[in-house]
C-alpha cells in the first residue's frame, strides 16, 4: 500500500514537468539588417517532409511532437540566406540574412505541370474562398497606420543644433499615426456595412474623416484584380496567369494534415500592370493562405507592397472556412531634394477577428451610408481603446500620440481641417463665408474671358441654412452675369436639400442635363458658342434614399437667343420664349460604395450599371400668340467594367423623347453631344473625353427623339514603357478603341429658321483610335500629368476624305 502511494504522488510532482516537456517551441524571424519580422517564412522539421509557414509577425510554433523526434529545422524565405538550426532553440529570436544575388540570376527549371495543376486548382476553388461569396458574414476590424520619415545621412550626421534637434524628433516618435476599429458586416450579393465604432488620428480632436485598410488594399485577393493607390494589377492566381507571370514553386510543406505550396512570381515581358512576390496555396481547399504583393513605380520612386493572411474559422459542423485575418500594407516613397532624398515609409497593420456566419435578421444595412461614422468614435477613451487593440501599443507609439497631439495643439490643427473639407467642392472658407474657385475664371468663345467671384454663407453663422450668390463679367460682350441663392439642409451629411434661386447667365440651346456625372460642364461650357441669355427662378429638393437619389423640380424660364434665330409656327416668327416646367430626376446605383470625408459621403464607385432618367412636363409660350405644352423624357445608362484578359469596358447608353403638339424652338430640342473644333489649316482637333461625338460640332445635330451608344474598350497591356534620363518625363502609351453612334429624328425641322442644323435619321458612327499616356509628367512627385492622342473616323457612306470624316483628338488627365 505504502509503495502504491509513494508511486502515485511520484506521478502527481512529475505531471507539471511532463507537461512542460510536452509544450510547442516558439520562435519568431527578423532580417538581420533591418531587424524587422519576416513574414510568412518557411519552417521545416528536420528531413520528415513536415514543417509549418511563420505568421505575418514572423511568429511560429514547433509542435511538441517534433521537438522530441527531429534534432534541426531549417528557416527559408525569399531572397534570404536559408538556415539550419540545432534543436532545442537557445534563443527564439533567429536572423536571416539576406541574399546578394538578384532573385532572376537564380536559374531554376520549374515542374511546370505541378505548378499548371496547383494554380487551377486555386482558381477553380476561387469561389467556394471568396468571402464575397459566402451569404454572410461579420467580423470585427482593428487598424493601425503609422507614416514616418527618413531624413537624408547628410542631414542625420550634421551635428548643428537644429539639425541634432530634427533628428531626435523623427527617431523619438512616428510622424502621423492612426487607428480604427470596426464592424464588417456582409450579406450576398453586395450588401456591405462598415461601422465605425472607434476611430484616433494623432495630431486632431475631431475625426472628420476615417482610414480603413480597405480604401488602400482590398479585402481578399480573389478577384481577377489586386487593386492598388486605384490601379488594376493582374492576380496571379486567375485564369490566364500565365500570359503576365512566370513562377517557380519555391518550397512545399506538409503542415499536419495539409499541404502548403509556396509559389514566388515575376512579371513577363508583357507591359500590363503585373506584380511580383510570392502565394501560399494550401491544399485543403486549394485556398490562399498566404501572399505577398508588390508595385514598383521607378517615376515615383514609389514601392507598394501588401501581406495578406489567412485562417479558417469554424463554420458549421466540422466545416471550416477560409477568411482574412491580417491585411498590411507597406508605402516607401522617396521624394527628391536637389541631390538628397527623403523617403516616406507608411505601414498598415490590421487584425480581422470575431467573424460570425448566423445572420442577424434584425441588422439594417444603410444602403446610403456604407461606412459610418459613429457619434463619438474620436472620442473613445484610453482606457477603452486598450480593451480593442490586439496588443498593446509600444513606447514609440504612446509617445506619438502624446507629442503630435501636444503639438496639434500648439498650432491649432484642427482649425485646417475646416479649409481641407472645403477643398473637393473648390471652396475656400473665409469667416462665415465659403468662396467659390470656379466662379473666378471661365473661358468661351462668346465671352472670351470671364472673371467673377462666388460666396456663401457656412456653418459658422447657421448649421442648416446657407445663402449666397455671384457675378462674373465677360469681357467679350461687355455684360454681367449673375444669381442668388438659398439652401436649407436637413440632415448632418447635406443629403435632403431644399434649394431656390434666381440666375441670369448664358446656356447653349439644346444641351442635354441628366445627372452631373454624365455632364462634361467644363468642356460644354468651353465650346459655348451658340448661346441664349437665360432668366430663371427654380426651387427644388434633393434627396438621397438607399441607391436611390431623387431631384424634385420647378422653374420658370426666360429664354433669349442671342444669335440670329426664329420659329416659324403659323405663319409666325417668334424669337423669345417663356417656359414653365417640372422635373423629376434620379439616379440608381446598385451597390455603391459610399464613405465620409468632412461630413460628406462621397462615392467610391459600384460595380455595376448606373441608371439615370428625367421627366420634365410643362408649357411653352411667346408673346406672339404661340403656346404648347410639352412633356420629355430622357434616361441613361453608364458601367465601366475591367474584364480578365479581356480589358476595361467602358459604355454609355442614353436615349430622348420629346411630345409636344406644336414645334419646339431650338432650346427645347436635344443637341448632339459633339466636341469637334473648327478647322485650323489643315489640322483638325477636337478636345477628348468619354461621353461625347469627337467628328461633330457641338450644334450640328438637333432631334425631338434620339439614342446614342458610346463604347470605349481600354487594352490592359502597354505598347512600351520609356523614361527619359534624367527627367521626369516618360511614356507608357496603351491603346483604346471606341465606337459611337447617334440615331435621331426632328419633326417640322423647316420650323427652325436661320440656324443650319441637320438631323442623325441615318445613324451618324464614328470610330476611333486612342494611344493613352502617350505622355506623362510627373507633377509634385505626387502624380502623373498625362497627354492623349488619336484619331476619330466618321463611318460614311461616301469616299473618304479625311478633311471632312477624319479628325485627331487630344486629352489631357492625371493618374496616381
Amino acid at each position: 500500500m505504502i509503495k502504491k502511494n509513494c508511486l502515485v504522488l511520484l506521478f502527481i510532482m512529475g505531471t507539471p514537468f511532463l507537461i512542460y516537456a510536452q509544450k510547442n517551441i516558439p520562435g519568431q524571424v527578423f532580417d538581420s539588417v533591418t531587424k524587422e519580422t519576416l513574414p510568412f517564412v518557411t519552417i521545416k522539421f528536420g528531413d520528415s517532409g513536415h514543417g509549418t509557414v511563420a505568421s505575418l509577425e514572423g511568429k511560429f510554433e514547433i509542435p511538441a511532437a517534433y521537438a522530441d523526434t527531429v534534432s534541426w529545422i531549417e528557416i527559408s524565405h525569399l531572397g534570404y540566406r536559408s538556415k539550419k538550426i540545432t534543436l532545442p532553440l537557445h534563443n527564439p529570436n533567429i536572423y536571416l540574412q539576406p541574399e546578394n544575388r538578384a532573385l532572376n540570376e537564380v536559374v531554376v527549371k520549374p515542374p511546370y505541370e505541378k505548378m499548371r495543376r496547383i494554380i487551377n486548382n486555386a482558381i477553380d476553388n476561387k469561389n467556394k474562398n471568396n468571402p464575397d461569396k459566402y451569404n454572410w458574414y461579420r467580423c470585427h476590424l482593428y487598424y493601425k497606420m503609422i507614416a514616418d520619415v527618413s531624413l537624408p545621412d547628410s542631414l542625420m550626421k550634421d551635428t548643428t543644433r537644429i539639425s541634432r534637434e530634427t533628428a531626435d524628433f523623427i527617431n523619438d516618435q512616428h510622424m502621423l499615426m492612426s487607428e480604427t476599429y470596426s464592424i464588417r458586416t456582409w450579406r450576398k450579393p453586395q450588401h456591405l456595412q462598415e461601422d465605425v465604432l472607434a476611430s484616433r488620428i494623432s495630431g486632431f480632436k475631431k475625426s472628420l474623416f476615417t482610414s480603413l485598410v480597405t480604401d488602400v488594399v482590398p479585402f481578399h485577393a480573389y478577384y481577377d484584380y489586386i487593386t492598388l493607390n486605384g490601379t488594376d494589377y493582374h492576380n496571379p492566381v486567375s485564369k490566364g496567369f500565365e500570359s503576365y507571370y512566370k513562377f517557380n514553386l519555391n518550397d512545399e510543406v506538409i503542415d499536419g494534415n495539409d499541404t502548403v505550396w509556396i509559389l514566388s512570381f515575376m512579371p513577363k515581358k508583357s507591359k500590363a500592370n503585373i506584380l511580383s512576390g510570392t502565394v501560399y496555396i494550401n491544399s485543403n481547399g486549394y485556398a490562399i493562405s498566404q501572399i505577398i504583393a508588390k508595385a514598383y513605380d521607378t517615376m515615383l520612386d514609389m514601392g507598394v507592397r501588401i501581406e495578406q493572411q489567412y485562417r479558417q474559422v469554424p463554420f458549421a459542423g466540422n466545416e471550416a472556412r477560409w477568411f482574412p485575418e491580417h491585411l498590411n500594407y507597406i508605402v516607401d516613397w522617396k521624394q527628391k531634394s536637389g541631390k538628397s532624398y527623403t523617403t516616406l515609409h507608411m505601414k498598415g497593420y490590421s487584425r480581422i477577428d470575431s467573424v460570425t456566419w448566423q445572420e442577424d435578421e434584425n441588422f439594417h444595412f444603410d444602403k446610403t451610408h456604407t461606412v459610418k461614422l459613429a457619434t463619438k468614435a474620436d472620442e473613445v477613451s484610453a482606457a477603452d481603446w486598450n480593451t480593442i487593440r490586439p496588443e498593446k501599443l509600444d513606447a514609440k507609439e504612446i509617445r506619438t500620440y502624446r507629442v503630435i497631439d501636444s503639438f496639434g495643439d500648439k498650432i491649432h490643427l484642427d482649425r485646417y481641417v475646416a479649409y481641407l473639407s472645403k477643398l473637393p467642392e473648390a471652396k475656400v472658407p473665409v469667416g462665415i463665408f465659403d468662396f467659390d474657385m470656379k466662379r473666378l475664371f471661365t473661358y468661351n468663345y462668346h465671352e472670351n474671358v470671364r472673371l467673377g467671384l462666388g460666396a456663401q454663407t457656412n456653418e459658422q453663422l447657421v448649421k442648416w441654412l446657407s445663402v449666397g450668390g455671384w457675378a462674373g463679367y465677360g469681357f467679350l460682350d461687355g455684360k454681367w452675369k449673375y444669381g442668388v441663392f438659398g439652401e436649407i439642409y436637413a440632415g448632418p451629411h447635406k443629403e435632403f436639400v431644399i434649394r431656390g434661386g434666381y440666375t441670369d447667365d448664358l446656356n447653349d440651346p439644346g444641351r442635354v442635363h441628366i445627372n452631373h456625372d454624365l455632364d462634361k460642364n467644363y468642356l460644354n461650357y468651353y465650346l459655348l458658342r451658340l448661346v441664349d441669355e437665360t432668366k430663371t427662378y427654380t426651387a427644388s429638393v434633393k434627396k438621397k434614399i438607399g441607391y436611390w437619389s431623387f431631384e424634385l423640380s420647378v422653374r420658370q424660364q426666360q429664354i433669349i437667343p442671342l444669335y440670329q434665330y426664329a420659329l416659324e409656327y403659323d405663319g409666325t416668327a417668334h424669337t423669345i420664349f417663356t417656359a414653365n416646367e417640372a422635373s423629376l430626376s434620379f439616379r440608381y446605383a446598385y451597390a455603391e460604395r459610399t464613405a465620409p470625408l468632412f461630413n460628406y459621403y462621397y462615392s467610391l464607385g459600384s460595380r455595376y450599371p448606373i441608371w439615370y432618367g428625367k421627366i420634365t412636363t410643362g408649357s411653352l409660350e411667346s408673346s406672339n400668340n404661340y403656346q404648347t405644352p410639352y412633356t420629355q423624357a430622357l434616361t441613361a445608362v453608364l458601367w465601366n467594367k475591367h474584364i480578365n484578359r479581356v480589358g476595361f469596358e467602358h459604355f454609355q447608353l442614353e436615349g430622348g423623347n420629346s411630345w409636344s403638339n406644336e414645334p419646339l424652338p431650338l432650346g427645347k430640342l436635344f443637341a448632339a453631344n459633339g466636341y469637334k473644333y473648327d478647322v485650323k489649316g489643315d489640322i483638325q482637333e477636337s478636345i477628348y473625353t468619354f461621353g461625347g461625338f469627337m467628328t461633330i460640332y457641338p450644334y450640328q445635330f438637333y432631334t425631338d427623339r434620339f439614342v446614342s451608344f458610346i463604347y470605349r474598350h481600354d487594352f490592359d497591356w502597354k505598347l512600351y514603357k520609356l523614361q527619359f534620363n534624367h527627367t521626369k518625363l516618360s511614356s507608357a502609351p496603351n491603346i483604346a478603341l471606341q465606337y459611337d453612334m447617334l440615331y435621331g429624328t426632328l419633326k417640322n425641322q423647316q420650323a427652325q429658321e436661320f440656324v443650319s442644323i441637320s438631323v442623325p435619321g441615318n445613324a451618324y458612327q464614328e470610330a476611333g483610335l486612342m494611344l493613352n499616356n502617350l505622355l506623362r509628367l510627373v507633377y509634385v512627385n505626387t502624380f502623373y500629368l498625362t497627354l492623349n492622342i488619336g484619331y476619330f473616323y466618321h463611318l460614311a457612306t461616301t469616299p473618304f476624305d479625311s478633311k471632312q470624316n477624319g479628325r485627331f483628338v487630344y486629352g489631357a488627365g492625371f493618374e496616381f
